[in-house]
Formats: structure tokens, sequence, C-alpha cells
């Protein structure tokens, strides 16, 4: 990568981290470009030159949150070991991933519950996400877990992570690794077939 193009990714990474913070303070519609350029270090115009507006800017920092989050709880994934614990690991690494993260964990919670932006973020999330969808149904079909829309596994499995990341940020609550696994545990113990 030459210098250029260095140069190019880190005004691109500031103007991302810019607007994670900005965002994370004064939400969507009061966060300005202006704000953003200043906060970056930039001129205004030079956000125009990697985002046309601002809509592409929130969904570019949205996409690139979600490939974090996939990354994050994709890392030391091995599909050689059973399900359950290639379900945990998943499990875990997403929860650490929000805990350590948490400015990450508010703007991928606020984008996720706000209709701005919706219509074009729903396809591009389904196929940043689609290695987690694909692991859950492989364990449909294998019958390692109960028969449900993939909209039920994915709540049962994220709605305890994403209560887990609000006491940790909001209430500054540091739970325990054992604490976290019994979670995951629980979590599991839901979506198990335990016809099997």
């Amino acid at each position: 990568m030459g210098v250029i193009d260095n140069e190019r990714n880190n005004k691109r990474t500031a103007i991302l981290n810019s607007t994670l913070s900005l965002v994370s303070v004064y939400g969507f519609h009061g966060t300005s470009m202006a704000m953003i350029a200043e906060k970056a270090s930039i001129g205004a115009g030079t956000i125009y030159r990697y985002f046309k507006n601002k809509d592409e800017l929130i969904l570019s920092l949205m996409q690139d949150i979600q490939h974090k989050v996939v990354d994050a709880m994709m890392a030391g994934y091995d599909e050689s070991v059973p399900y359950k614990e290639r379900f945990e690991r998943m499990w875990l690494n997403m929860t650490h991933y929000y805990m350590e993260h948490p400015a990450e964990f508010q703007y991928a919670e606020q984008h996720r519950h706000s209709g701005y932006m919706e219509h074009l973020s729903r396809l591009s999330s389904v196929k940043i996400l689609n290695p987690v969808l694909q692991f859950f149904v492989e364990g449909k079909k294998k019958r390692l877990i109960k028969d449900m829309p993939l909209y039920s596994i994915i709540a049962i499995s994220r709605g305890p992570i994403v209560e887990m990341a609000k006491l940790n940020i909001d209430h500054r609550q540091k739970l325990t690794e054992e604490k976290i696994q019994q979670v995951c545990r629980a979590c599991w113990d839901g979506l198990r077939n335990s016809e099997e």
C-alpha cells in the first residue's frame, strides 16, 4: 500500500471515528457534516471525497461496525469442533467485543432501532451477517438446535448479549467471566434440540 493509499485510509478512518464519537452524543440528526469535519481535523469538503452524503457516511459506519463484529465473532472459529463449542465461541466472542467496544455497540443499537437508513441497511446487514445466519441454518438442518425461524434464534442468542453489554455500559457492572459463561450456557440450553 502506497503513501497516498495510507493517507486516504487514515482520513476515511478519522471521518468514521469522528462520526461514531459525535453520533453517540448528538444522535444522527444532531450531527452535522461540519461537526464531523472539525472533529476529524479536515476540511468539510474533504468528507465528500470519501462519502457522497451523510446517509452514505452513516451506512458505511454501520457496515464497518458490522464487519468488525462478525470478524470478532468468528475469531478462533473452527468448523471441525462440535456445534455447541462453535456456538459458545461465537457467542462469547460477540459478548466480549460489545463489552470492550461500547461506542460501537451503542451506535449499532441506535442505528438498529431507528428508522434512519433502515431501507438501505437491511440488505447489507444480511450480506455481512451471512456467516452467522449460515451457522444457524446448519444447526437447524442437522437438528442440533430447535426448528424455529431464524429471527427467533437470533433473538434468543443475541438478546442476553445486548442486555449484558447495557449493564456493563449503563450501570458499570463488571460481569465476571463465570457469569458471562453461565448466560452463554443458558442461551445454548434455550436453543439446543432436546430431542437429540
